[in-house]
C-alpha cells in the first residue's frame, strides 16, 4: 500500500529501541526522512545511516527538548511534516511506594517531553497549515491498574493533550494517539523490566509468569511486537488518515475494562 508519505519529514521520539525504532524504519521503508532522538546516544549512532539525522538528548528536561527542536529545524529548514512522540517508562510499584521524586521523574519523561515538544512545534506546523501528531500513550489510559500507577495517570494525561489538541489545531494539524497494550519492548524485556517483575510477583517462571497475566486480562491475542504499533502509527500520520483527527486508537486486543 502507498502510504503517500514519500519526500515527507518526520521526527520520531525514543527512536532507538522498540517501538520507536520500529516505526522510524517503517516511517523511512516508506521514503519519509526521518529525524530520531534518544538517550542511548550509541544505539543512535548504529542506524545514523538510514536517518536524515540524530540527536542524543534528554527529552525529559527543557533544556533536551530545546536542542532537539533547533536540529530538527536546522535539519529540515523548519518543523517536520509528521511527529511522533514516543516517549515513555515505567515500573510496576504500589501506590504507597511511589515517592514524590518518582511521580515528578516520571511526568517528566512520560508527559512534560511530550508537552514541551509540542508546544515548540505545533504552532509552527499550524501556520504551515498540515502536519500530523502520532502520540504513543498506553492501554493503562483507559484501563487502570493499581500498579505502574504513576505511568497510567501520565498516559491517561497524555490522552486528554491529544484530544485537546486536535480541538485547538483543528483543519491545520491532525492529532491522534494510539493506546498499545502489551508489546514486546525494553519496558518489558530489560533486566528488571515488568517480565522480571512479573516472576518476581507471581513467584513462577517466565513462562508461567507470562500466561496468568495475560489469562487475568483476558488478552486472548497475547503480546504483540513493534511493528503492530509501527503499521497503525505511520497510516495515522500518513494522508491516508487526513479525515481523522482526535482519535484514540485501541492496539493489542485489551479488551476488559475498558473505560
Amino acid at each position: 500500500m502507498d502510504t503517500q508519505i514519500k519526500g515527507k519529514t518526520a521526527c520520531v521520539t525514543a527512536g532507538a529501541h522498540g517501538i520507536g525504532e520500529a516505526i522510524a524504519d517503517l516511517l523511512t521503508e516508506e521514503g519519509a526522512h526521518v529525524f530520531v532522538a534518544d538517550l542511548d546516544g550509541a544505539a543512535l549512532r548504529e542506524t545514523a545511516s538510514r536517518r536524515a539525522g540524530v540527536i542524543e538528548a534528554d527529552l525529559a528536561t527543557a533544556e533536551g527538548v530545546n536542542d532537539l527542536v533547533s536540529e530538527v529545524r536546522k535539519t529540515f529548514g523548519g518543523p517536520p511534516d509528521i511527529l511522533v512522540n514516543n516517549l515513555g517508562v515505567g515500573d510496576a510499584a504500589s501506590f504507597e511506594e511511589i515517592s514524590d521524586e518518582r511521580w515528578a521523574d516520571s511526568l517528566a519523561v512520560n508527559l512534560m517531553g511530550t508537552i514541551r515538544i509540542c508546544r515548540a512545534l505545533l504552532p509552527e506546523m499550524a501556520k504551515r497549515g498540515s502536519g500530523s501528531v502520532v502520540n504513543i500513550g498506553s492501554d493503562l489510559a483507559k484501563q487502570p491498574e493499581p500498579t505502574m500507577m504513576d505511568y497510567g495517570v501520565c498516559k491517561a494525561g497524555l490522552l486528554y493533550l491529544t484530544k485537546a489538541l486536535a480541538r485547538q489545531y483543528i483543519s491545520q494539524v491532525r492529532v491522534n494517539v494510539v493506546l498499545p497494550g502489551p508489546i514486546w519492548s525494553r519496558m518489558w524485556t530489560r533486566p528488571g523490566g515488568i517480565v522480571d517483575q512479573l516472576v518476581a510477583q507471581y513467584n513462577v517462571d517466565r513462562e508461567e509468569a507470562l500466561e496468568r497475566f495475560l489469562k487475568e486480562r483476558y488478552m486472548p491475542m497475547g503480546i504483540g511486537q513493534p511493528q503492530d504499533v509501527a503499521q497503525a502509527v505511520v497510516f495515522l500520520a500518513s494522508p491516508l488518515a487526513k479525515f481523522i483527527t482526535g482519535a484514540s486508537l485501541d492496539i493489542g486486543g485489551t479488551l476488559r475494562s475498558l473505560i
